[in-house]
């Protein structure tokens, strides 16, 4: 099944979209971004992109820098001789002022009050996904985004946003979600795979509801939350399906963001009943409040510096995996 996208509605939701994303764990709405909240993020990667590849053409490990090819291509021709260009940008690597824009664009900000309220956390958990044609990494098995965070952060709403950066479709991997499975509150088992960096859900731990197909044009966003089971597939085409997936969450939640504690907000014990953060591996930071605006990180050399220093542990060990 196929699921079309509600129209855009300008940084806000109407009610219909609201039940939507509380019947079915999930949200698709059509030209939520423009080209200039957009753009600047994709001269960001385009810029690295070349910079890496002329460095690998310097040392021999290229034999072209590829620069003719353009965003889409560009990157998948790189990497038919070497995968060292897309491991060293992809997931949380990058964080220029324009990936910083887009994490606290405002747009985003008002969707995601609506979800987790006033005060806001950007997780930590942001990540640059480029869908190579044919590459290993390039399927993500079925998983819930709580799999990957601590088990305490498990009982409220961890809201993705993930949007492409050019269209995504079911040929070039597009995401596919379970519906209404978040309705069970829980986190099912999952395991892992030799050779894979990536937690799946067994087919036998599957929730049993129909999967449907996402395709989000560029400029469209996908919401989900962290308990929807969710996939994408291999990339058929000869095109790079270029997307970013960002966080938020309450500040009431366990967050390693150095901020002050409000009444009622919950903080790490000594016995780790508390974590320090849902996903301590990385840094949070607050994007938007209102009882402490003092507090919130408005640049993105402060933003960069916390991606450079955080020192943090890992998450606390909950499928049985080493």
């Amino acid at each position: 099944m196929v699921q079309a996208a509600l129209p855009a509605t300008a940084g806000s939701l109407n009610a219909a979209q609201v039940a939507q994303f509380d019947r079915e764990g999930y949200l698709i709405v059509e030209g939520f971004f423009d080209d200039s909240d957009l753009d600047p993020v994709i001269a960001e990667i385009e810029a690295e992109v070349d910079a890496r590849a002329r460095d690998l053409v310097a040392k021999g490990k290229l034999s072209k820098p590829y620069a003719n090819y353009g965003f889409k291509k560009r990157l998948a021709l790189i990497s038919r001789e070497t995968d060292e260009v897309a491991k060293s940008i992809w997931n949380g690597t990058l964080c220029g002022p324009a990936f910083f824009n887009l994490i606290r664009n405002p747009k985003l900000l008002d969707i995601a009050e609506s979800f987790c309220g006033p005060e806001i956390i950007a997780s930590s958990v942001y990540r640059l996904r480029p869908k190579i044609p044919k590459h290993p990494y390039g399927a993500v098995p079925w998983h819930q985004d709580s799999g990957y965070m601590e088990a305490y952060c498990d009982k409220a709403l961890v809201l993705t946003v993930w949007l492409p950066l050019v269209d995504a479709t079911q040929e070039n991997g597009c995401m596919w979600v379970i519906p209404r499975a978040h309705k069970t509150g829980q986190v099912v088992k999952h395991g892992s795979r030799p050779g894979k960096p990536y937690l799946v859900i067994p087919d036998s731990d599957l929730p049993r509801h129909e999967p449907v197909c996402v395709p989000v044009k560029k400029g469209g966003a996908l919401f989900l939350h962290n308990l929807t089971p969710h996939a994408s597939f291999n990339n058929d085409t000869e095109i790079v399906r270029w997307s970013m997936d960002l966080r938020y969450q309450s500040a009431a939640l366990p967050t390693n963001a150095k901020i002050s504690r409000l009444p009622g907000e919950d903080l790490p014990t000594r016995d780790e009943a508390v974590p320090i953060s849902c996903y301590p591996p990385e840094a949070d930071f607050l994007v938007r409040s209102r009882a402490r605006p003092g507090e919130v990180v408005t640049a993105a050399t402060e933003f960069q510096r916390l991606r450079r220093e955080h020192k943090g542990k890992g998450v606390k060990p909950r499928w049985g995996l080493v």
